[in-house]
């Protein structure tokens, strides 16, 4: 990959896409199967708290996969996500949020070596933007492994993870730019001299004020 110095990040949900998209395709799939649907409400309570946290935050999202697809065969998941892809490509404009979408284009389009980094898993991210009808960029995400008749989580790239994440891909800081809707991605933020926050919500919006005092863009 290209020098770090030259590379501009994206997060993906809730910068480039709206929502959740792992957490969209899961629910799509407990929702199908009483009791798998049955199985989630009952755990919500005692798990969600974890999501809040970035070193905890992989244990529900764990937990969650395993049980949308345990005992389900390959031919059956890999059926459903076509179809959760399918429909995504049907709602694209309403998914996908223009203003960053644009300044990922002009990036690519004056050259700059462009990364989308992700909580998501890395596949399903890459599968939906290419779903979405746009440019190959590479992907740096979570993965998943087969664990106990399903799939589970084998590493949640999320807070400082990402550093470690693009590490691995030759990718250190600082770096040209990042974009991110959310504070859980400072680690990131503070390695560039072009933060930008794309459409933050009010709490996100005041920590990286108080962390970055201003010296940011805001991108609606």
């Amino acid at each position: 990959m290209a020098n770090a110095a030259a590379t501009v990040l994206f997060d993906f949900d809730g910068t480039l896409v709206r929502g959740d998209c792992a957490a969209a395709w899961l629910r799509i799939q407990l929702r199908r199967d009483p009791l798998r649907r049955l199985a989630a409400g009952l755990s919500f309570p005692f798990l969600a708290p974890g999501f809040a946290w970035w070193r905890s935050a992989w244990l529900p999202a764990s937990f969650y996969t395993w049980l949308a697809t345990v005992g389900r065969t390959q031919e059956s998941l890999a059926e459903a996500r076509e179809d959760f892809l399918r429909d995504c490509a049907h709602r694209r404009d309403e998914l996908l949020i223009l203003p960053a979408v644009l300044r990922l284009r002009a990036h690519l389009d004056a050259g700059h070596s462009v990364v989308i980094v992700t909580g998501a898993e890395a596949s399903l991210a890459r599968e939906l933007w290419s779903a979405l009808g746009q440019p190959e960029v590479p992907v740096v995400g979570s993965s998943v492994r087969e664990a106990f008749g399903g799939w589970i989580g084998q590493e949640h790239t999320v807070g400082p993870r990402k550093i470690t994440a693009l590490a691995r891909q030759g990718i250190h800081p600082p770096f040209a730019a990042v974009y991110s809707d959310s504070a859980r991605d400072l680690p990131l933020l503070c390695e560039t001299a072009c933060p930008v926050l794309v459409r933050p919500d009010p709490r996100s919006l005041a920590r990286v004020n108080k962390r970055l005092r201003g010296a940011f863009e805001t991108l609606h």
